[in-house]
């Protein structure tokens, strides 16, 4: 089975943005208009240079998919696109702010531009949210919102990471902005909490001497560099640390991550470490982004999305409420108490019908949960850090992780369709075994069923095996408020469920991957044995050794595991009947999926044993193994489920894949098509369903997998006879 080809390079939506910009002349009126105007939304960032870390062609595309779904009640979103690197911003914001059309404009960078145009906008009693100003302190005003969590947020996590990395001491660099001010200001009480010293502190702007503050830092002799500077400062510290032979490490904050750090830098860049914002990995965002645009969305995409839904929510209660001021509507948005809606396009077009009916969700962005502090300029409650290090060229990513106690929470089955509008389009219900941000198989799922919905025209619902017991419920009193057409379950924690509800309710079609053969008239079941992909991989494993000892790390001792050990310890064995074999389990059952820090805790034993290549089959855990391994050094990896080079490029030579994407998109277009087909299909790597995925870094591999694809395409065989 063959994957769709991705959408091409944000190139074509920088195109379209241009399009939503250029369209006809708005008519003037307030942001209530009529059911013809569109809802027009500045915005103000940069495309190109050190700062451009927003996304525009992320706005292009969310507008143009909501678009698609109808926009709002009708009413069409068109963003009005001012390039900051390319003009005078103020004069921008005065052209924007002082448009009839315009009643909020998203943006800017960064806190010195904020400083510069907010009184521009607020002025005319606009709204101005920007996704990327993090200093404490801004504005006083009502109309000015952020969507990222202010810099406290960040320097608790980058001394807590600091510490948990066995730094004690740093050395403090900060740009003389806004910006650098706070984390001047911020950092000892952080610090201290965390029993890090700070050996001593220097302010920077783009004109000073950094050969002499790389001489300062020298004379400190710090563990780490920690630096709170913009992408152009980052090169020049990183420049004159080198020069002066520092052996200390840099760690950057959240603007110092950009694609001009790597480009200036090159291979000098390797090893910077830093921390930035993320989206909540359970939102499954980054999966789509990728999917659209072919890379990992830059550090500030999700929150530049959260302004612009927030900008779509906000136009749809002054429909509702045009009395309300601006401010009063915002932040009756994001005090939602009812159902729980999405970021994606089809989510947030349902957030805007019910508020267009008088509802009230509680919204969900790219980012996290948008509940905000009594103080708008505050930013989120909480947010998603994650701790990177350039690695081969790229920006490397670990588990990124909230900044206060988060609990993930799909929308689920929570659209109750109004009346009249149910049965208008298929109905897909997803059910995971995890939420997504697994890497592996949950994210894999949701890039099919992405996909699918980029293609076709239906209504999803997502759930996770958390949602079990309300399923199980819905299923067995026939209670749909939105039935479902097909239902996918994924894993085999759903082997007795899916059997349950297959049986009860005959009318809908089941769809289940790694479950039983349930022999029903609407329940087909794909079974993926990755035997003969972990064949070659031990063959790929023993051939890598240099101790002549590699190892595997799995969730857990069952079934659905059991292909991939036999299939690696029986190709090592016949590459290499010498090289020792060692599995480890990350725990008992399901949980073990879902404990990276044991997983990392296994990685260091292994190492310890002198293992030096692991095959990693633990789902999410894989992220504390990849952790483990980036710190002891001297071993590779082998991924899951799909390409995990993206984890670590320089370590993960090569991935067992399951075409899960492939199978769920071609399970959606099925139904979509009437060809829905019971029964039982199996994938191997005969017939393209596995696969071994060699990495780009370790492409010398490939030759070594091909010249023994037949050897285990023939011992998958013998394993299939009894196996099944």
């Amino acid at each position: 089975m063959t994957l769709r080809p991705r959408f091409t390079g944000g190139h074509i939506w920088l195109i379209a943005l241009i399009c939503i910009v250029t369209i006809g002349a708005c008519a003037a009126g307030c942001i209530a208009g009529s059911e013809t105007d569109p809802i027009s939304i500045g915005v103000l960032l940069p495309a190109s240079g050190p700062l451009a870390m927003h996304s525009p062609e992320g706005l292009a595309w969310a507008a143009e998919a909501m678009n698609r779904q109808g926009g709002v009640g009708g009413r069409m979103i068109e963003v009005v696109y001012r390039d900051t690197s390319a003009g005078n911003i103020s004069a921008y914001a005065e052209e924007l702010a002082g448009r009839d059309d315009i009643e909020i404009v998203v943006g800017p960078a960064t806190g010195a531009e904020l400083t510069q145009i907010a009184p521009l906008v607020t002025k005319r009693g606009k709204l101005l949210i920007t996704p990327s100003v993090t200093a404490e302190s801004v504005t006083e005003s009502d109309l000015v919102w952020r969507t990222c969590p202010t810099d406290g947020r960040q320097t608790e996590a980058i001394f807590r990471i600091l510490r948990e990395t066995g730094v004690r001491n740093v050395s403090l660099v900060t740009a003389d902005t806004p910006y650098g001010e706070t984390f001047a200001r911020l950092a000892p009480d952080a610090a201290a909490a965390m029993g890090v010293g700070i050996a001593g502190a220097a302010s920077v702007n783009a004109s000073d001497d950094f050969a002499k503050i790389a001489a300062q830092i020298g004379d400190e002799e710090p563990g780490m560099v920690v630096a709170a500077v913009y992408p152009e400062e980052a090169v020049r510290l990183a420049e004159a640390l080198a020069a002066a032979g520092s052996p200390a490490g840099l760690f950057l904050t959240d603007a110092g991550r950009s694609p001009y750090l790597l480009e200036s830098l090159g291979e000098r860049a390797e090893g910077i470490q830093g921390t930035s914002l993320s989206p909540d990995p359970s939102t499954g965002y980054a999966v789509a982004y990728e999917e659209t645009f072919g890379k990992a969305p830059p550090p500030y995409a999700a929150q530049t999305y959260d302004a612009l839904l927030l900008a779509v929510y906000t136009a749809a209660r002054q429909e509702t409420a045009p009395d309300e001021s601006l401010a009063a509507s915002l932040r009756w948005v994001v005090s939602g108490d009812g159902i729980t809606k999405g970021w994606d396009p089809q989510e947030a077009t349902e957030a805007a019908a019910m508020i267009l009916a008088g509802g009230h969700p509680a919204i969900t962005g790219a980012s996290g949960p948008l509940r905000f502090a009594e103080e708008p300029s505050s930013g989120p409650l909480a947010g998603y850090y994650t701790h990177w290090t350039v690695e081969g060229g790229e920006f490397c990513e670990g588990e990124p992780a909230p900044s206060s106690d988060l609990s993930v929470r799909l929308p689920g089955l929570s659209d109750d369709p109004s009346p009249g509008t149910a049965g208008e389009k298929p109905v897909v219900w997803m059910v995971y075994p995890l939420a997504k941000g697994d890497r592996s198989f949950a994210d894999t799922a949701y890039r099919g069923l992405f996909r699918a919905q980029e293609s076709f025209s239906f209504d999803k619902r997502e759930c996770s095996y958390d949602d079990l017991a309300l399923l199980d419920a819905v299923f067995s009193a026939q209670n749909f408020t939105e039935k479902p057409d097909l239902v996918i379950t994924e894993g085999f924690e759903f082997t007795a469920a899916s059997r349950t509800w297959a049986e009860a309710n005959p009318d809908i079609r089941f769809f289940t991957l790694e479950q039983a053969d349930f022999g029903l008239p609407n329940a087909c079941d794909v079974l993926m044995v990755p035997y003969g992909a972990s064949y070659l991989a031990g063959v790929m494993a023993a051939n890598m050794t240099a101790t002549g000892r590699i190892g595997a790390i799995a969730g857990a001792p069952v079934a659905v595991i059991d292909p991939f050990v036999e299939g690696f310890r029986a190709g090592a064995g016949a590459y290499d009947p010498a090289v020792n074999v060692t599995v480890r389990y990350v725990g008992e059952s399901f949980e073990g999926f879902g404990m990276p820090g044991r997983a990392g805790a296994l990685t260091q034993e292994l190492r310890a044993e002198s293992v030096d290549v692991i095959l990693m089959i633990a789902g999410s855990s894989n992220t504390g193994i990849v952790d483990a391994a980036r710190e002891s050094r001297g071993v590779y990896l082998i991924g899951e489920d799909t390409d995990q080079s993206y984890l670590a490029p320089t370590l993960v030579a090569a991935s067992v894949v399951k075409q899960i994407d492939a199978i769920v998109y071609h399970a959606v277009e099925n139904e979509m098509d009437g060809r829905f087909t019971p029964g039982r299909e199996v994938w191997t790597l005969q017939n393209g369903g596995t696969g071994l995925f060699v990495s780009p870094r370790f492409e010398e591999y490939a030759g070594l997998a091909a010249d023994w694809q037949e050897r285990a395409i023939a011992a998958e065989k013998d394993y299939l006879k009894t196996a099944l």
